[in-house]
This record gives structure tokens, sequence and C-alpha cells, in this order.
């Protein structure tokens, strides 16, 4: 053989070996993604403590967190279901289990013609029908938003992206296939996939009789996975075993339970081994908690996911902003992402993320304790606070009128009824036993040296001032930190209830409003200083205060901006030597509404998702009906909110109280607003706040309320000494 030959031989094996190696590629490449979303409902965080590898194994290297759970109405599992395909806070009415393949039996007749006969369309044998469509759509219309069911399925879809659902939860006595809500499109038809009965196997030692055939489950999702897409793999084991709690011994209910997991434990296994994670996406969500779960409050449930840049760690979204928590309105914009398919206005959710964290199962642990705590407490606390409140208000009026020597006995309630909010605070960092036996022993504990601190100061004004102050400091370090102590007071934003994952919640909104203006105006009462110095340095305070509240950082909580900006901009105009007229309310309402529209400029333009930008998105895709819908919800909350809070009592016993004191004893009000000129300024400015408040925040009543706290409690306690040394003068003369 020739040289030339040779070198021949080889540039053709070397060019045929490139040709394959790239053919060999563009088929990687070209191979279609796969998102699983596996439904493991119906059990708990601490469930997966047990001895099951496969999960193990997918906990130690993906994202895992807690799930909230919450619905549009009362809980309940259909409409977790919806709620994570709708991608928003949905109900179902109480329907959504009858979900069939198109050629099942349904009563006498085949599902396929009963859901032509209910919606009008026809479905080839092979898709599966949601029959209770029609009635999801009514219920999701009686909703103050807009809520599209279906509307991860409708959008894959419309994007050419296969949807399927495999297996179903059915027992012996009634269908349950919920899995159909997750994956529909907005008619209710899930066009592949393999929901009927057979997908079970009799068994006699599993629930109901019943066990998913795993084999033929598995077949099923083989057969799937070569189209790509999204599969939704209902495994219905843990579920059947969470149902027959009622027909068995509690340990028999355990010992079910334990046995579903290890099954699906297998599968998992199977699953993880035909993924690649660096190309598909795994999610494993858990819908609704177990019965016991439920029963105990611990509604946040085990998410997992695992696949493109989501890695060991922690799952967070924008929604929570909080580490190791999600939302199951997370569910369908992740699953957009991942298809780099963009969400919708209409979706309230964001994409999963992940952040590295290590021994991430065990932190979870604590936060679900945390988080259960604080939510199964937290009426305790708040009814007993406002019963105090309401008891001090009452009490003091009885001794205003007829006991005027034992008013000295109520002023260290009055004070400590000033505290409660910092008490509540800083209750989040008292490690040791979590039970509210503990708990109200700390609150006493710390409330006491609060008021003993207090009562130290030479003078009401400045024991108030301190009292504000403090609160105010505590609030805006805690902000600036993360937002710890805030995440797990019992006056703070609850991960569970889900109405705020981060920044202030309308109760420590109004705390920080009220505590900042009166903590500043009594501040200067009690120093005398300049009127100039004391203007600028009040905004000064109330800057740093407002763009704390306004800030999307720090959530944007825009009814909390507006009922800052009245409240502070009147308590400034007092303390300027000006007074209040027409002129100055319209000034007023003009800067609130500058500040306003500045604010959703900003937030749209740079800052992070939030309840703001998501509000802007709204109306600008769909105009002035999503404002409207906002205006309603906000009222008809509001409306709610004012029938069956406790807030309610407590702000409307301040305002009768103060409305009693304007009157009798006489000029008593006069004096102190006279005596104390820069408090009559924060009374003002509290008082405009709180009215701002009711009318721009969803749950207005319950900012109200806690403002009511500074601007009310205070006046009894000035007023409470003006009776005292009266009292004591008169002693000294007699």
């Amino acid at each position: 053989m020739t040289i030339k030959k040779a070198i021949l031989i080889v540039t053709f094996f070397f060019i045929l070996l490139q040709t394959q190696c790239f053919a060999s590629t563009d088929d990687s490449n070209n191979f279609p993604k796969t998102a699983v979303m596996i439904v493991l409902d119906r059990i708990d965080l601490e469930d997966l403590a047990g001895d099951y590898p496969n999960l193990k194994n997918l906990i130690s290297g993906a994202a895992v967190g807690l799930m909230n759970t919450r619905p549009g109405g009362n809980y309940d599992p259909a409409s977790c279901y919806l709620s994570i395909g709708a991608g928003s806070r949905a109900h179902t009415g109480g329907k959504g289990k009858n979900a069939f393949m198109a050629f099942e039996k349904y009563e006498s007749i085949e599902a396929g013609s009963a859901f032509k006969l209910y919606t009008g369309l026809s479905v080839p044998n092979n898709a599966v029908v949601q029959l209770d469509i029609a009635r999801i759509i009514e219920e999701s219309k009686r909703q103050n938003y807009e809520v599209k069911p279906g509307l991860l399925g409708e959008i894959l879809k419309n994007s050419g992206i296969p949807v399927s659902v495999l297996g179903n939860a059915d027992t012996d006595h009634e269908k349950n296939r919920m899995a159909a809500l997750i994956a529909m499109d907005s008619n209710g038809i899930v066009h592949s996939g393999y929901v009927a009965g057979d997908i079970n196997t009799r068994d006699e030692s599993s629930p109901f009789f019943l066990k998913t055939d795993y084999d033929k489950l598995y077949r099923k999702f083989m057969e799937l996975k070569k189209k790509g897409g999204l599969i939704v793999i209902h495994l219905g084991d843990t579920a059947r075993a969470n149902d027959i709690v009622d027909l068995v011994t509690p340990e028999l209910y355990e010992n079910y339970r334990v046995k579903a997991l290890k099954d699906c434990d297998e599968f998992f296994g199977k699953i993880i081994d035909n993924l690649d994670t660096k190309r598909d996406l795994l999610l494993v969500v858990t819908p609704f908690p177990s019965f016991n779960g439920y029963r105990e409050k611990k509604l946040l449930t085990p998410f997992i996911a695992i696949g493109p840049n989501l890695n060991r760690g922690l799952a967070i979204s924008s929604t929570t902003r909080r580490a190791g928590i999600i939302a199951n309105v997370d569910i369908a914009p992740t699953v957009l992402s991942f298809f780099q398919i963009p969400v919708p206005v209409e979706m309230f959710g964001h994409p999963i993320e992940s952040v590295y964290f290590t021994n991430a199962y065990d932190h979870l642990l604590k936060l679900s304790e945390k988080a259960t705590l604080t939510y199964t407490y937290r009426p305790y606390f708040i009814k007993s606070y406002v019963v105090m409140q309401i008891l001090v208000s009452l009490t003091f009026l009885f001794f205003i009128y007829y006991r005027k020597n034992y008013l000295v006995f109520i002023r260290p309630f009055l004070l400590a009824s000033m505290s409660l909010p910092l008490t509540f605070l800083l209750l989040a960092l008292i490690p040791g036993e979590n039970n509210i036996f503990y708990m109200f022993f700390w609150t006493i504990i710390i409330t006491i040296a609060a008021v003993i601190i207090a009562s130290k100061a030479k003078s009401t004004a400045g024991a108030v001032s301190l009292i504000s102050l403090s609160t105010a400091l505590a609030i805006v370090a805690d902000l600036l930190s993360g937002g710890k102590l805030l995440g797990s007071s019992v006056l703070g934003h609850d991960p569970i209830a889900g109405a705020r994952y981060y920044g202030l919640g309308n109760e420590y909104m109004g705390v920080l409003v009220g505590s900042t203006v009166i903590g500043v105006t009594t501040l200067f009462d009690n120093l005398k200083i300049n009127r100039q110095l004391l203007t600028a340095m009040g905004i000064l305070i109330f800057s740093i205060s407002f763009c704390l509240i306004s800030s999307p950082s720090f959530g944007s909580n825009v009814g909390g901006a507006i009922t800052a900006c009245g409240a502070y901009l009147t308590t400034l105009i007092l303390l300027s030597g000006s007074k209040l007229n027409f002129r100055t309310f319209v000034g007023i309402l003009a800067i609130t509404a500058f500040f306003t529209l500045l604010l959703f400029l900003f937030s749209v333009v740079s800052g992070p998702p939030s309840h703001i930008s998501q509000t802007v998105d709204l109306i600008r895709e769909g105009g002035m009906k999503p404002a409207v819908s906002i205006v309603i919800r906000k009222v008809s909350m509001n409306y709610r909110l004012f029938k069956y809070t406790p807030w309610t009592r407590a702000l409307v016993t301040t305002i009768a109280a103060l409305i009693s004191l304007s009157f009798k004893p006489p000029n008593t009000m006069k004096k102190i607003f006279k005596k104390q000129s820069n408090f009559y300024a924060g009374f003002t400015g509290t008082s405009i706040g709180s009215i701002l408040a009711l009318i721009f925040n969803d749950s207005g009543i319950v900012a109200s309320g806690t403002m009511a706290i500074f601007f009310g409690l205070p006046v009894l306690l000035f007023i409470a000494d003006e009776n005292i040394n009266d009292k004591s003068e008169m002693y000294l003369k007699g």
C-alpha cells in the first residue's frame, strides 16, 4: 500500500467518524424534552424519613421545599389540584374527581358520549375527559379574580407540546382521578394518557383491595416518553392508604402508608433511571396533606424538583422569596419556563429556582414545625391580645368616670398593650419547646420587662416614645436582615395562610406606620427641640420607613405605601406649623398619587416580581377589567374581615373610647393636645393613615386596628397621667 493510499484511507475514516459523531450529537439534541410530574399525594414531609432509598437519593441531589397548598376557596383536594394546573388559586365547587378515558363506561354510556352531551365537543377514544368541566368553569367565574381552569394544558397544547396523564387513586366505591385537573386543557380534555380502572390491579393486602399496577404504569410511561412533553403520573396508592383511615386501626393505617411509599419508591427508581436530569425535568408534588397532616394544620406539603438549573438545595420562587417555601401556583410557571414558554399574566406564580443548601431536609422539618406553630397559635394570641385591649380600654373608662383614684393601676396595662407588637416580634428569638403555654409564658415575661423599662422614663411622653421607637427599630432591623422574625411572628405574615410570604404584612405595616409617627412626635415633645430641626428629623425617619414599606425589594406593599405617605405627610405638615385645610389635603392627595405612580413605574422597570408588577401586567394585558376585579376583591375581603376579624372590635372600641373622652371629662382631650402639641400632629397623622389603610388595603381593617394601638392607647396614658397629677395636687393642697 502506497503512502498516498494510506493517507486517503485514514482521511476518509476520520471524516466518516466525525460525521457519525455529529449525527449522534444532533440526535441527542433533537430528542424531545420531557417534564415528568409525579403526584405523590396525601403524605407529609415527615413520611419521607423512612427507608426509601430512591427517594432519599433524589432528595439529596434535588431542590426540595415545602409547598403552600392553598386553593381559591375552602381547602379541598380537587381545588388544590386545579390550582396547580391553573397557576392561580382555584376552586372546583366540590367537583373534579370524574375524569375518564373516552371509551370507559360512565353510568350507562361511554364517557366520550357523556362529555359531548355536557360540552358539545367530540373526542377520540384515547383521550381523557373531565366530566365536571362545565361546573368547574362556572365555579371559577365566581372568584373575584380571573381563574382559567386547564391553563397549563391549554398553553402547552397550543405550543405543540404533548400533555399526558397516567394513573388514578380509585377506590372500590368511587373514582378519584384528580390528576387530570393538572394536565387538562381549557375544555377539560387531556389528549393522551391512561387513567382507566385497569391501571390498577386487585391486591388483597392493599387498601380497598386495589394497588397501582406499576409494571403497566411504567410501560405506559415509556411509550409516552418517546414523544416527550409533560407527563403527569398519579401514584394512587398513597392516596388510597390515606383514605382508608376511618376503616382501620391507627397501626394498620400507618402500615398501609409505609407499604404504599415503599412501592412508590421502587417506581421512582425506574423513572429516575430513564431521565436525563441535565435535560429533563422531574417534579414530585403533593397537592394535599395526609389526614393527620390536615388535622394537625401541617398544610405545607413536600416538594422535590430536579432538572436544568434545579440543583441540590432549597427550592425558592419570586412568589415567596423564602428559601425552602414555594406555592402550588408556581408549578405551572415552572413547567412553562422549562419548555421556554412565556408565563401568562393570569398565572399568579413564578418559576421555581434553587439555592444551594446542605442538610435541606432537616432544615425543612424545622421550618415546617415553625410554620405550623405560627399558623396554629396565631388566632389564640391575636384574640387574647384584642380581648386585653378591649378590657383595658373599658376598665380605663370605668375608672375615669367612677374611680379616678384607681387610674394609677391601669397605667402598666396600657404600656403592656403598646408593647405587645414588639413582644410578638421578639418571641420568635426564644428557643425551646414549641407549645402554646411556653409561648404565653415568654410573652408575659418579655412584656413585663418592656413595661418596667418604659416605666423608668422621666415622663409618659418618654415612655410612649421608647416603646414606639423600639418597636419601629426592631421591625426595620428585621426587614433589613431578611425578615426572619416577621416571617415567624404570630403577628407577621404566615406561609401557610399564604396571603404574603415576605416584606411587611398588614399587621406589622400598621404597627410600623403607627409606631414611627407616634414615636417621633412624642420624642419631640420630650426633647422640646427647634421646629425646623424637628421637621428635618421627621422627614429623614419617615423617608426611611416609607422606602422600606414601598420598595419592591421588601415586597412593595402598595396599600401600605399609600397609608404611610398620607400619615407621614399629614404629620409633617402639622409639625411644620401649618394647618390642615382643603388646600393641604389636596396637596397630600397629589403627592401620595405621585409617589404611588412612581412606585408602580419603578417596580415594573427595575424591581423584582411583586404584587405591583403583577397588577401592572394584568392591567396591560386585560385593560381595566383586572383593575375592577382587584377593587372588588379588596372591598369584599374588607367586608368579610370587618365582620369576622378580632381587629374590628379593637378598632371600634378604641374609636368609641376616644369619642367618649372627647366629651367627658370636658376639655380633657384639648388639654392633652395643648400640652403635647407634637403628639397631636402624630395623633392626626395616624388617624388619617388608619382611614387610608382601611380604603386601600385588601385587609385594611387589620392595618387600621394595629395602627390604633399607637394613636389610641397613648391618649389614654396622657389622660390617666393628667388625672393622677390632678389628684396628687389636690392631695398636697389638702
